[in-house]
């Protein structure tokens, strides 16, 4: 079961809450394209388009880290790189056995999931590190 986006994901930092809003919609789409089944060319396009939106975000964020000069920047660098994998992993399935109800619901539990604990763990922490270097700086 997908989860909807919650104000509960905030994290306080715009430009970063409102990519994680849209990557909630993107699994969104990706799921109502599989089980609607509307064809394999528009699911392959959705995962395009959300391998892109990933890939762009994990670099926006990347950079916003090391613009605040966040400690463990490589550590969660390292962690969009596996779950990146992952993600290409499924992509790969599904080139292999086309789209299906039970990869919409294994990709987006798998997307969904690493995104809820990504923001609640990883995520927070390079706010909470931004937040107090800003405090600390006025």
């Amino acid at each position: 079961m997908l989860i909807d986006w919650s104000d509960e994901y905030f994290i306080g930092i715009p430009r970063i809450d409102e990519q994680h809003k849209m990557f909630f919609e993107g699994v969104h789409r990706l799921h109502k394209v599989c089980v609607a089944n509307e064809g394999e060319q528009v699911v392959l396009e959705t995962l395009v388009f959300l391998e892109n939106y990933v890939r762009g975000h994990f670099q926006d964020e990347v950079a916003f880290m090391r613009e605040h000069e966040y400690p463990r920047v490589e550590e969660h660098r390292k962690l969009h790189a596996k779950f990146l994998e992952r993600y290409l992993e499924l992509i790969g399935e599904f080139k292999e056995s086309g789209p299906s109800q039970g990869l919409a619901v294994r990709m987006g539990e798998m997307v969904q999931g690493w995104l809820v604990d990504h923001i609640a763990e990883a995520d927070r922490a390079y706010a909470k590190h931004v937040m107090e270097r800003a405090n600390r700086q006025q």
